[in-house]
């Protein structure tokens, strides 16, 4: 049975120095018992797209956003967790010790500039015995989502956590996103699954004639 879930709205105490601003987002925050713990900070109204660099527009791509973002959380030891970034948007999943390891896990990730959004999905670490489970399910999930040609084009992310299936992504549309969830929660022994997969339709091609702007790159 799943444990009633708590909203409370924490106001920040950490100000994020931007142009020389000091800003203060709200987090928003769910969970019960440590079970699972949620958080949502919106940021993108706080942190530009873009900035100028010796004359010219620089953007942050998901890439170096997810690789900058794993750094800081990895230099800053405050449990075990992984970090993907989809369309700006982080998601922080992992297993931690209590709630100030999962206050400083989102602190960190406050500190990436060009992060929209931040998602958390925590849990208490797991036993040995647990940890053998989930890597079981991990690999039973991820085999058969590899397997499905319907996803060929959908790049998604699976965790396994206490039974728990999380699934970070985008996918081409609303039919591949609900096969992928169906797929998971098919699969013996998961308890739930997730879902953190976002509908993003693949641009359409155009004739190469004139030069395009790039899609990234934020005017302001």
């Amino acid at each position: 049975m799943k444990p009633k879930l708590l909203t409370l709205f924490l106001a920040a105490g950490l100000g994020i120095a931007l142009a020389g601003c000091a800003v203060y987002p709200v987090v928003q925050v769910a969970g019960g018992a440590m079970t699972g713990y949620d958080a949502v900070v919106m940021a993108d109204d706080y942190i530009p797209k873009g900035r100028i660099q010796g004359g010219e527009l620089c953007a942050n791509t998901d890439k170096m956003l997810e690789r900058r973002l794993r750094e800081r959380l990895r230099n800053d030891g405050t449990g075990v967790v992984s970090a993907h970034v989809v369309a700006r948007h982080a998601y922080l999943i992992g297993q931690l010790d209590g709630r100030a390891n999962a206050d400083a896990a989102v602190r960190t990730a406050r500190t990436v500039e060009g992060l929209r959004l931040i998602t958390c999905k925590f849990y208490p670490r797991v036993t040995p015995g647990e940890a053998r489970n989930d890597a079981i399910l991990l690999h039973a999930v991820s085999t058969r989502l590899g397997q499905t040609p319907r996803l060929n084009n959908a790049d998604l992310r699976v965790e396994v956590i206490r039974g728990n299936a999380i699934i970070v992504g985008s996918a081409a549309d609303s039919g591949q996103k609900t096969a992928a969830l169906a797929i998971a929660a098919e699969v013996g022994g998961i308890v739930d699954v997730v879902d953190y997969i976002s509908v993003m339709p693949a641009a359409t091609e155009v004739a190469p004639r004139a030069s395009a702007p790039t899609p990234r790159l934020a005017r302001n």
